[in-house]
């Protein structure tokens, strides 16, 4: 692995429907796919817990087809993030 990155599913999930992508999905099943591509292909690993996410449960656009109010947080390989973005581009 290169050199690793600490990040959130929220961060993803938020650029997601910033650009208007995986418009059509949950903010669950947006989360299952960034996890599953992390997984398979930068080499990611869970850890620790869900963290809150900063924008908190009273954000108006935290919903289940919006921005989580939780989320998991990856150790991948920072190598991968552009690689990460252009799937994101993708949903």
């Amino acid at each position: 692995m290169g050199k690793p990155i600490r990040m959130g599913n929220d961060e993803f999930i938020l650029y997601c429907r910033k650009q208007n992508k995986g418009d059509n999905k949950s903010t669950a099943q947006l989360g299952k796919m960034i996890w599953e591509w992390i997984r398979d292909y930068a080499g990611g690993k869970k850890i620790g817990k869900r963290e809150n996410c900063e924008w908190g449960e009273e954000a108006d656009n935290v919903s289940v087809s919006g921005l989580p109010y939780t989320a998991t947080q990856f150790e991948f390989d920072r190598n991968y993030l552009p690689a990460l973005y252009d799937y994101l581009d993708t949903l």
